[in-house]
């Protein structure tokens, strides 16, 4: 049967009681005979004719249909009026197909399966148990426990529904946002950003006219990442004066790790100028430069990343720089599969 029979039924479906389907919605030629549904027609019409025939007695049919004989009687009488030819012959004991009824029941079966089959789809859609999510993340994000943690236990809870995960810098989210690329994304922000002067839960804005809705994950500061063997590696926290003279490797786009005019900025107030010797796209590649030695690092420290062998991360205990770890969304367009990802998130988060 075609699509767009069983979505002319579908658009008709007014309650659970009244289901009508307006003047020439259906209209085929199968099986020499023609298909000219009026406004009269319902959905009730084609459901008690399938029963009637399949259990080739009226009074079987209102038993499964949970409705009297009559109205079984009365229903598929309307039904051959409408099309004009009668459906069943009536015998003293039971009832059989004319060849008009013949040709009508696998058609009518057919748009039955399909309705059933798109009104299952269209509420497993609106649990959130099937359907696609398109998550964005940065480098910095695969270092934190709850990020892993939510993804795994979304792909175990709702395995029907279409994941993917695209790599790009909080910096490029809010216009991948904008074009419908992702429907929310892991974000770190720094805390000179505008979307951050508001109490916890209000909206934000991102490039206009896009308008944030987000849950922060947790709150972070600097640090100072430095190879293992570094003269500095041992100590439990540092000064940003004890950095003085020191090789720095650094990624200028990131939206938490201060970029270049920030860190001039708080290396002067220390006392020193940066020797900035190497500049990456990636914490990931920022973390595995300074592992082989090629300088040290200023990177988001909190609770729940994890950094890799080979580095170790120090507090800076003389400078005063707030990070943001949020889940963020373009407010008024969530779905059902996204609310079950934003609800494992805020679970997970209140375990940290």
């Amino acid at each position: 049967m075609r699509a767009d029979i069983v979505q002319c039924y579908i658009q008709n479906l007014s309650n659970q009681d009244q289901r009508s389907i307006p003047g020439r919605c259906l209209s085929a030629s199968d099986g020499g005979i023609r298909w000219s549904f009026t406004k009269a027609m319902e959905l009730r019409h084609l459901r008690y004719f399938m029963a009637a025939a399949e259990e080739e007695h009226f009074g079987r049919a209102s038993e499964r249909l949970h409705v009297t004989r009559p109205a079984v009687s009365q229903i598929i009488a309307d039904l051959e009026d409408e099309i004009g030819t009668p459906l069943f012959e009536r015998l003293a004991h039971r009832v059989t197909l004319t060849a008009a009824g013949r040709a009508l029941l696998p058609k009518v079966q057919s748009v039955m399966i399909e309705l059933n089959d798109a009104l299952a789809t269209a509420r497993r859609v609106g649990n959130g148990t099937i359907g696609s999510l398109s998550i964005g993340y940065g480098s910095l994000t695969l270092l934190h426990s709850l990020f892993r943690a939510s993804i795994k236990q979304f792909r175990d809870s709702y395995p029907d529904v279409m994941l993917s995960l695209v790599e790009m810098p909080t910096a490029d989210q809010a216009k991948a946002l904008a074009d419908g690329k992702i429907h929310a994304g892991f974000m770190h922000f720094g805390p000179n950003s505008e979307l951050f002067q508001r109490k916890k839960g209000d909206a934000l804005r991102g490039q206009e006219p896009i308008v944030l809705d987000w849950f922060r994950i947790q709150n972070g500061e600097l640090g100072v990442v430095v190879p293992v063997d570094h003269r500095l590696a041992r100590r439990k926290s540092v000064r940003l004066a004890e950095l003085a003279g020191e090789r720095f490797v650094v990624v200028p786009r990131a939206s938490t790790s201060p970029g270049y005019g920030v860190i001039y900025w708080l290396c002067q107030k220390a006392g020193f100028e940066p020797q900035i010797v190497q500049e990456v796209s990636t914490t990931v590649s920022q973390l595995n430069l300074i592992s082989v030695g090629m300088g040290l690092g200023l990177l988001v420290l909190g609770k729940n990343f994890t950094y890799p062998k080979g580095v170790t991360v120090l507090p800076l205990n003389d400078v005063d720089y707030s990070t943001s770890f949020v889940f963020g969304w373009i407010k008024g367009h969530r779905d059902p599969a996204l609310d079950r990802m934003i609800d494992i998130v805020k679970s997970l988060a209140k375990q940290q």
